[in-house]
């Protein structure tokens, strides 16, 4: 994949130690590009355990893994629920960089406590989800295509969907229509800056070997009295048996596609949403 070296991607969602975020960052360096790391700080509590454990340090141990390949990074928290936050991500990029030429929404809102009939879904927690998966995806676009559309050079937008972008999970009200509307803005994105050499494209996994925390399986999980990991283990082998290639995604498998959809190989390619799902879905 060529045309990346020297480029400047911004990651949002990137300080997981297993996860899209972190995988998608080492791709994008091993290709060249200098990176601008975001994430929320995030409190023990809503940490996977083996983060806790091993004493990770979130995106501060990622840029270390990133210098370490020979490419520059920079390192921002920001909490995507506040739009003047966002603001002040992208300002503090551009001064630093000059530039920003990837863009890739990939944070998400955790996962659990939408899981709920809609009969029963909190009006906060559905708010909490568009505001973190949709909103923040908008506020990124529009301040990050402005500023790619200055430069005159083109860009790559690159957001992370999911299988339920498509078709709806059962208790996912919340989680869905946020997904939903990333490929929606996508779309309408792609059209309208097209004129300017920005592609934008979204990346759609079905479930990942990811180390991301869900609330409602550490619940289920304390219920049992087990430990977090003994819940998660049978419904990663029961998702994977059901999968036609024999495994769920890894994040690698996710960060591979984003790579290539930045890539020069894919200048043609604006407006589709990608399956990174191992056969579950078609469409």
């Amino acid at each position: 994949m060529s045309g990346l070296k020297g480029k400047v991607a911004l990651i949002t969602g990137a300080g997981g130690m297993k996860s899209v975020g972190r995988s998608t960052a080492l791709k994008l360096a091993s290709l060249g590009a200098n990176l601008v790391l975001t994430d929320v700080p995030r409190k023990p509590a809503d940490l996977p355990p083996a983060e806790v454990e091993s004493g990770w340090r979130g995106i501060e141990s990622v840029a270390d893994e990133i210098r370490a390949i020979g490419v520059q990074c920079l390192k921002i928290y920001c909490d995507l629920k506040s739009p003047e936050q966002i603001r002040g991500m992208v300002q503090h990029a551009i001064e630093h960089y000059g530039r920003i030429d990837i863009l890739v929404n990939n944070a998400r809102a955790i996962m659990g406590r939408d899981r709920v009939p809609v009969t029963d879904l909190d009006e906060e927690v559905w708010n909490h989800f568009l505001a973190i998966n949709t909103t923040a995806v908008f506020l990124l676009t529009k301040l990050v295509s402005r500023e790619m559309i200055r430069l005159g050079k083109g860009g790559r937008i690159i957001n992370i969907g999911s299988n339920v972008s498509k078709t709806a999970g059962l208790h996912q009200a919340a989680y869905t229509a946020s997904k939903f509307a990333v490929v929606g803005l996508t779309q309408a994105a792609a059209l309208d800056l097209a004129p300017y050499g920005i592609t934008v494209n979204t990346v759609c996994p079905g479930m990942i070997n990811t180390g991301r925390l869900s609330y409602w399986e550490r619940a289920e999980a304390e219920k049992k009295g087990i430990a977090y990991e003994e819940f998660r283990a049978p419904l990663l082998k029961k998702k994977a048996e059901g999968t036609p290639l024999g495994r769920i995604a890894e994040p690698e498998d996710v960060a591979n596609m984003v790579a290539f959809l930045a890539s020069d190989e894919a200048n043609f390619i604006t407006g589709q949403a990608y399956n990174v799902n191992g056969g579950v879905l078609f469409h």
